[in-house]
């Protein structure tokens, strides 16, 4: 019998061992330091430069820098704008989303939800993810988009590229209207016999 009582308080002995390292292996996995954020603030702003010249800027609602060991990028949680800016420093187009995340190695930003893309032609771009690839020098989406002219013509298709300037966009399966000036668009015919 006191061999059997040796036996059972040994067994729940061990597995209270083994149960409790489980629990602590848990515990150093949550609190690991690559769970929390390097830094963070409220409205932060950001400039961007290329040998004192202004190349974008950016503004974060909520801001959170985040370094694991295989990435490390700035979240902006609650939105924000990106601003771009030309040689001569003079805006190009601003983007403003309700979330963002920008991967420092991969120089690309990720822009999600109610995604406004306005061009400094008047051209206004819509959808619900855009990508930023900035060594690469393209926007693009693979999700529905929306383009409405500074003439007020409206163009969508299921997704768009475009140079970082916003200025030769390609869309796929487009549709939309055209609006065409009649006055415009009659011209004098010519005489085919001379």
């Amino acid at each position: 019998m006191n061999i059997y009582i040796k036996s059972i308080v040994g067994i729940i002995l061990t597995t209270m061992l083994f149960s409790c390292e489980n629990s602590i292996k848990e515990v150093n996995k949550v609190t690991k330091k690559d769970n929390t954020p390097l830094l963070s603030g409220e409205n932060v702003d950001f400039t961007y430069t290329d040998s004192t010249k202004t190349i974008y800027k950016a503004r974060a609602i909520e801001f959170i820098q985040v370094k694991k060991e295989d990435e490390e990028y700035y979240e902006f949680p609650k939105g924000g704008f990106l601003n771009s800016f030309n040689e001569d420093e003079v805006s190009e187009w601003e983007i403003k989303a309700d979330y963002a995340k920008h991967f420092i190695k991969e120089q690309l930003w990720e822009l999600r939800n109610n995604v406004v893309a306005k061009g400094t032609d008047g051209k206004i771009i819509n959808t619900e993810l855009l990508y930023w690839d900035q060594k690469k020098g393209r926007i693009y989406s693979d999700r529905y988009v929306r383009i409405t002219t500074a003439d007020g013509q409206v163009l969508e298709g299921n997704s768009f590229e475009s140079d970082d300037k916003l200025n030769k966009i390609v869309l796929s399966k487009v549709k939309g209207e055209l609006l065409i000036d009649s006055d415009k668009t009659k011209q004098p015919q010519k005489d085919a016999n001379k």
